[in-house]
């Protein structure tokens, strides 16, 4: 699989760098904490609209590249893996860049955004996945573990002091007193109590 990139250039806009990468897509966006719920939002200008819709379609075409079915997976040289992936990972660099994420804040190896507002948006996820859910060692501390993990290699300053799960479970309890009960998810171990007696 080959990928041909442009990197934006002075006179160039950013949205033609969006559609020429319009085949390979870019990263998922998540609202940060504080910020205006989308109903509240000005309303974005047409142009604007359509540099959205075609990021979007660009960010499902890159998870098709990146999540071959098995058939065609298995057809896969070792080679052809490794050119993938760096191809995939220079489709993300370009729409990094694109979207106006600084050079130094892009990891070169995966091509994801090491920006603050990654790292927020990031853990915005994370707090509230433990606020409606709940927390299971089994099952979530593990990929909790790798994604400080691969934080504190990049950016261990953000870290500093920030305890995500902490947060994700004091926003737990204040939000599930709120309404007077427990979560009641099976795998929940803050509210096991409240499951089990349900």
């Amino acid at each position: 699989m080959s990928i041909q990139l442009e990197l934006p250039v002075a006179e160039r806009r950013q949205t033609d760098v969006i559609r020429d990468l319009s085949d390979y897509g870019s990263p998922q966006t998540v609202r940060p904490l504080g910020s205006v719920p989308t109903r509240q939002r000005p309303r974005r200008s047409v142009a604007q609209r359509a540099d959205r819709a075609l990021r979007n379609i660009a960010a499902a075409r890159l998870r098709a590249a990146a999540l071959p079915g098995s058939e065609e997976r298995s057809k896969l040289t070792p080679e052809q893996i490794v050119d993938r992936r760096t191809s995939l990972a220079d489709a993300q660099i370009a729409l990094s860049v694109a979207r106006g994420v600084a050079l130094d804040d892009i990891d070169s190896f995966s091509g994801r955004s090491m920006s603050r507002n990654a790292y927020d948006a990031a853990r915005y996820s994370w707090i509230s996945l433990i606020k409606f859910h709940g927390f299971n060692d089994d099952y979530d501390q593990q990929p909790l573990n790798e994604f400080l993990a691969w934080w504190a290699e990049r950016r261990p300053q953000y870290l500093d002091g920030d305890d995500w799960l902490a947060a994700g479970v004091a926003a737990h309890r204040e939000y599930w007193t709120g309404l007077g009960y427990g979560c009641g998810g099976p795998y929940c171990e803050l509210h096991a109590e409240s499951s089990a007696s349900k």
